[in-house]
C-alpha cells in the first residue's frame, strides 16, 4: 500500500478559489474568521497543506504537461517535442516562447506566495505545542523559498507584495517586480530559516513533508545559480553529514517506480496519489504503438523525445540509456527506429528522437501515474558538490573526482582516472555531461547550460540538426542572452500599468 501523510487533498472549502489562483489572494484573509479558523492543530496542518504543499504537486508547479521541470528542459539540447508547439526554435522563431501560451502556467503560481505569507500570520498565534507551531511555519518558509527559487529561475524577478499590503486588499496597489539583490536576499533568508527548524528527516508515516535537506538542497542549487561557489561548497558538504541519511541507491531505475519510492536517495518528490492527485508521464511520452504490458490500459499522445545527438552521445553500456528507446518493435508489427523513421511520415514516430520511458508501468490507468516524481535527489547534490569544489579552488581534487566516479558507476560506467580529467575546463565539460544523462527530464538540464555558459551554443546546434531557423537565438540585450529568462506573460504587464517590467527583448 502506497505511504501517503500528507493531506494535500484534505483542503477546506473555503480554499478553493485561493487555489485555483482566480482571486487576489489577499481576499481570502478576510473569508477566514480568525475567532474561528484555525484553532488547533488539524487546522494548522489544513491550512498549511493547502498554502503550501499543494502548488508542488503533479497537478500544479510539477505537472508533466506545462510544470516547472518539463518547461525548463524542452527548452534544452536534450528534448523535443513531436507536437512542435513547444520546441526550442520554434518558439524563438515565431512567438518568444509562447509568451501567453501553456509556459505562462508557472507564472501564475506567483499566488500561492500570497497564501503562504498569510498562513504564517493566521497560525502564528494558534496555542499549540510551540516546538510544533515553529515547524508548520519553517515548513511555510521553505515552501516559499522553494517556490520564489522556481520562479526567480524562470523569470528573474518577481513582484511579491509583504503581509501589511495582503491584509489591506481595498486598497489597490500594482507592486514593481523586486531588484536583483532583494530577490535573491528573499529566498536566500526563508530557506536558511527554514533549514534552521525542520528536522533532518521524518518517519515513512510523514513522507512528503519539507526537511532540513530540503531547504539545504535548494539553497545549494540557488548558491550554483548566483555563482557563489563557497556557499554552494559548504552546503554541499552538510549534506553529506551522516544525520542526513543520503545515499545513492544502487539501482536507478527503482528511483522511478512504485515500490521504489520511500529510498535513501530522493530528498524530495511531487507526491502522487491515484484518484486524487495523479501525474500523466507515460502519456506524454509514449508513442501510440510503444509496446505496454498488456494487462494495462495506458494512453500514449506521444509528445516528448530525447534528441538524436543527445541520445547518442551516451556510452554504450550506460544503464541509464536502458529506459530510452531508440528503437522498438510496435503493437502491429512496424519497426522502428531513427533510419526508419527519419521523416514525420505515417511511420515516423521517432523522428524527433527516442522514447524516455524512464517511469515503471506500476500505478499507471489510462493517462494518469501514481508514481511519485523525483524533484530533488542525493545525485544531484553531490554532483553539484564536485563542481562547486573545482569552481571554488580553481583546481581538480581527488575528493570532487570521487563524487562524480559514485554517479558514474551506479550507471555501470568505469571511473575517470586524475589524468583523464586533470584540468579544470575538462572536469567541468565531464560533469556538464554526466549530469545531463543523470537527470534528463527531471528539469536539470537548463540551470546547467546557462551556469557553463553554454545554453545558446547548444541551442543553436539543436536547431541546427532539425533543420530550423537559428537568427533569434543568440539576440543579447544589454549584452545577456535574451533567452536565458523567459517573459513575463503579457496580462501581467498589461494589468501592471508601466510598473512591472518585462524582461529585456521581449
Amino acid at each position: 500500500m502506497k505511504k501517503y501523510s500528507i493531506q494535500l487533498i484534505t483542503i477546506l472549502a473555503l480554499f478553493t478559489c485561493m487555489l485555483e489562483g482566480c482571486k487576489i489572494e489577499s481576499e481570502i484573509y478576510d473569508k477566514i474568521n480568525p475567532g474561528v479558523f484555525p484553532q488547533n492543530e488539524e487546522d494548522v496542518k489544513a491550512l498549511v497543506s493547502s498554502s503550501t504543499y499543494h502548488v508542488f504537486s503533479p497537478w500544479r508547479i510539477f505537472a508533466i504537461a506545462t510544470g516547472y521541470t518539463i518547461v525548463s528542459d524542452i527548452v534544452t539540447d536534450h528534448v523535443e517535442n513531436t507536437w512542435g508547439w513547444t520546441t526550442l526554435y520554434n518558439s524563438y522563431e515565431a512567438n518568444d516562447w509562447h509568451i501567453d501560451g501553456d509556459d505562462r502556467r508557472n507564472y501564475d503560481y506567483i499566488s500561492y506566495l500570497s497564501a503562504m505569507t498569510l498562513c504564517i500570520d493566521r497560525i502564528k498565534d494558534v496555542g499549540i505545542h510551540e516546538e510544533l507551531l515553529e515547524r508548520y511555519i519553517a515548513e511555510v518558509k521553505c515552501g516559499m523559498g522553494f517556490l520564489s527559487f522556481l520562479l526567480y529561475d524562470l523569470y528573474g524577478p518577481i513582484p511579491i507584495p509583504d503581509l501589511e499590503i495582503l491584509k489591506d486588499p481595498l486598497n489597490e496597489q500594482i507592486l514593481p517586480r523586486l531588484s536583483e539583490e532583494e530577490m535573491q536576499q528573499y529566498i536566500e533568508t526563508h530557506l536558511l530559516e527554514a533549514a534552521e527548524v525542520l528536522p533532518y528527516k521524518y518517519d515513512a508515516a510523514n513522507y512528503g513533508r519539507f526537511t532540513k535537506g530540503l531547504a539545504n538542497t535548494l539553497l545549494l542549487k540557488f548558491y550554483m545559480l548566483t555563482r557563489q561557489w563557497d556557499k554552494a561548497e559548504a552546503v554541499g558538504r552538510e549534506l553529506t553529514r551522516a544525520e542526513y541519511g543520503y545515499e545513492l541507491v544502487p539501482d536507478y531505475h527503482s528511483l522511478f517506480t512504485l515500490e521504489g519510492e520511500i529510498n535513501s536517495e530522493t530528498i524530495f518528490s511531487s507526491i502522487a496519489k491515484a484518484g486524487v492527485m495523479e501525474g500523466q508521464w507515460h502519456a506524454h511520452v509514449l508513442t501510440a504503438d510503444f509496446p505496454t504490458p498488456g494487462d494495462k490500459t495506458i494512453t500514449k499522445w506521444g509528445g516528448y523525445k530525447i534528441t538524436w545527438p543527445f541520445y547518442e552521445s551516451y556510452e554504450a553500456n550506460d544503464k541509464r540509456k536502458e529506459k530510452i528507446y531508440g528503437e522498438y518493435t510496435g503493437t502491429e508489427g512496424v519497426e522502428h527506429s531513427r533510419l526508419l523513421d527519419r521523416d514525420s511520415g505515417t511511420q515516423g514516430l521517432l523522428y524527433r528522437g527516442a522514447v524516455p520511458v524512464k517511469y515503471g508501468f506500476d500505478g499507471v490507468v489510462g493517462e494518469k501515474c501514481e508514481i511519485d516524481m523525483p524533484i530533488y535527489r542525493y545525485a544531484d547534490v553531490i554532483t553539484l558538490l564536485a563542481e562547486a569544489i573545482v569552481r571554488n579552488g580553481n583546481q581538480v581534487t581527488t575528493e570532487a573526482l570521487n563524487y562524480l566516479n559514485q554517479v558514474r558507476n551506479r550507471a555501470g560506467l568505469p571511473s575517470y582516472t586524475f589524468n583523464e580529467v586533470n584540468n579544470v575546463e575538462t572536469f567541468l565539460d565531464k560533469i556538464l555531461l554526466e549530469r545531463g544523462h543523470e537527470f534528463y527530464l527531471e528539469g536539470v538540464r537548463r540551470q546547467d547550460l546557462i551556469r557553463h555558459g553554454k545554453f545558446i551554443e547548444y541551442a543553436i546546434q539543436k536547431a541546427e540538426f532539425a533543420g530550423e531557423p537559428t537568427a533569434k537565438i543568440a539576440t543579447q540585450v544589454d549584452g545577456v542572452y535574451k533567452y536565458e529568462r523567459f517573459p513575463i506573460p503579457t496580462k501581467v504587464i498589461a494589468e501592471g500599468k508601466g510598473i512591472i517590467k518585462q524582461n529585456p527583448g521581449f
